[in-house]
């Protein structure tokens, strides 16, 4: 595609021809076309603009999101910070136990890997104070991917004095 010479059409022409350009080369070559004439701010201003939704789509693109909203180069050149586990253990424990999600109750780092303590709705009741919950220990690797999980105990809502608490 041949460059729009800017100064060669109204702002308004360029406007509406410049959310065509896809190539940051171009956008960049318009730009120096209008770095001379001082009267067309506004078209400069426009080019950086195109300029900058075409290089933030191109970084966009090149990045992959998980399922947790974690870019997977990340993953690879970093571990897991703790809100990525604790979204992450949102997201998958009901899936992965089979249970309504009530809370997370603890997350922890252990050496390398970590171990979170969710509350799971066993069993629905009513009144929702006798509801049976589970409290379930969810282990991760480093990089936030489940490894495993296991029950800890089981406790009516109700109980208040439960001494197994995290």
């Amino acid at each position: 595609m041949t460059a729009i010479k800017p100064s060669e059409h109204t702002i308004d022409e360029l406007e509406n021809g410049i959310e065509t350009i896809d190539d940051p080369d171009e956008l960049r070559s318009m730009l120096d076309a209008e770095a001379d004439n001082k009267d067309r701010k506004g078209a400069k201003a426009l080019i950086e603009h195109r300029l900058s939704e075409v290089e933030d789509s191109e970084e966009e693109s090149k990045t992959t999101k998980t399922d947790s909203g974690m870019d997977e180069s990340d993953l690879a050149d970093r571990k897991a910070d703790l809100i990525e586990i604790r979204n992450r253990v949102q997201e998958v424990a009901a899936d992965l136990i089979g249970r309504d999600l009530d809370g997370i109750s603890a997350i922890r780092r252990e050496e390398d890997n970590w171990t979170a303590v969710v509350n799971l709705v066993e069993r629905h009741s009513v009144p929702d104070t006798q509801d049976i919950i589970g409290r379930y220990e969810v282990h991760l690797d480093s990089d936030g991917e489940i490894t495993g999980y296991h029950r800890l105990s089981r406790y009516r809502r109700s109980y208040t004095d439960y001494e197994g608490w995290c």
